[in-house]
């Protein structure tokens, strides 16, 4: 990613009793800067071994660096937690959880005596994950206990083997959970999609930063369909809502699909194109890495030279699911990339390359991660293909934008995004 609309922060450190793992990162992952051409060497995560450079200081401060294990435990029956020093994120050592293929999932907690107040804060960690496509992460805060719990949830769709990091959104609320006053936090990792083999994922620089007084909420409507400008825009135009298209250049004309002087009336209206390379019925990363390149440089090119430059600055995964040359080769032409997390994105963004979208015919959950987004100043995207018979029923979509009228959310492109960055 570039830098361009990076702001500096000062970041402080947290003075935090049994929590006290923290302090300032004192050798991460570079991210590359404006007009720096990449190398592997300067992608976080890299795989190479090597302890990395410092990052451009991120927002807030880090509650929890993994480089002293003793504040935390293994959940019973629920895996391995040590030291793993090869290839950390950041400083000497990140954390690493392991559980066998006969253990349900992998699990931490630390416990804070006199009480940890994340009131107006968003949560975000380090993730690196092997051996499989997609994981399910679950953070608990216990506020003051059990019973009263904030959980937040995300799903990642790849890639392994590369460090990202995870903008925690909101999934559930548990009675009445008072986050001045958080005693314990506990840590899952899950199996996702594939349910067999072991679990194997490190964790680094669990970072609390605070939130935006405003959520905001992102339309996203995938697979460059003629229902998108018939339908949809009718719909959103009475609220003057933007929308994000995710264009896929050797749709564009077809049957069904949009035509070029439907995305100028989009684009006119305020929405972004976004790149969609086609796959087919193939995986991204079950391409070569120069078909890979190939598909990822021609969708950008094929929208620059239409008008929509802006827009190309952002892509939407095809199939959801990124390997470890697809992220590289992403974080290389585009400065943000969404695909499936399953819920809202904390905010402010630590890692643009990691959006998260859910879908936004889910009913009563899609209202409820909208709901979530604006109390806790989140990042909700709602991912639509169809809009009308074959998806989400035109009154459905209809309800749904007078529901996200109603929220106390902003209603932003995936530049505007970038922008504030």
């Amino acid at each position: 990613m570039t830098n361009r609309n990076r702001r500096s922060f000062v970041t402080t450190v947290a003075a935090t009793g049994t929590l006290g793992l923290a302090g300032c990162l004192s050798s991460v992952r570079e991210w590359r800067g404006e007009g720096e051409e990449p190398t592997a060497t300067e992608s976080p995560g890299d795989g190479d071994g090597s302890a990395g450079t410092d990052l451009p200081a991120l927002p807030g401060e880090s509650i929890a660096d993994f480089e002293d294990l003793d504040g935390w435990t293994s959940m019973i029956d629920a895996g391995e937690l040590e030291a793993a020093t090869d290839d950390p994120y950041g400083g000497s050592q990140s954390a690493r959880l392991t559980a066998d293929a006969e253990t349900d999932y992998a699990a931490i907690y630390t416990a804070q005596t006199d009480g940890l107040d994340l009131r107006g804060k968003s949560l975000s960690l380090a993730v690196s994950f092997t051996g499989r496509d997609q994981l399910h992460l679950t953070l608990e805060l216990f506020a003051p206990n059990s019973r009263n719990v904030h959980t937040l949830r995300r799903t990642l769709t790849g890639p392994a083997d590369r460090w990202v990091r995870v903008d925690f959104g909101t999934g559930g609320i548990d009675t009445q959970p008072d986050l001045a006053d958080v005693r314990e936090i506990r840590l899952a990792a899950r199996r996702r999609g594939d349910r067999s083999g072991p679990i194997e994922c490190r964790v680094d620089d669990l970072r609390a930063v605070d939130r935006p007084g405003t959520g905001k909420v992102v339309l996203l409507f995938d697979g460059t369909l003629e229902s998108h400008y018939a339908t949809a825009r009718e719909h959103m135009d009475e609220y003057g809502f933007p929308g994000v298209e995710a264009v896929i250049p050797e749709a564009v004309g077809e049957g069904g699909r949009l035509a070029i002087d439907q995305l100028d009336a989009l684009s006119n209206a305020g929405w972004d194109m976004v790149a969609r390379p086609r796959t087919g019925a193939q995986f991204l990363h079950e391409y070569t890495p120069e078909e890979q390149e190939g598909m990822i440089r021609r969708t950008k090119a094929f929208l620059e030279n239409r008008g929509y430059e802006a827009g190309a600055k952002c892509f939407v995964t095809p199939r959801n699911v990124l390997g470890t040359e697809s992220i590289d080769l992403v974080r290389e032409y585009h400065e943000a990339a969404f695909r499936f997390g399953g819920g809202p994105n904390g905010l402010p963004l630590t890692d643009p390359h990691n959006l998260g979208f859910f879908s936004g015919d889910a009913g009563e959950e899609t209202r409820t991660y909208v709901d979530f987004a604006a109390e806790y100043g989140q990042l909700a995207v709602l991912h639509f293909e169809h809009v009308g018979p074959e998806g989400i029923s035109e009154g459905a979509f209809a309800d749904l934008l007078a529901h996200v009228d109603a929220a106390d959310v902003e209603v932003v492109t995936a530049t505007e995004l970038l922008e504030d960055a």
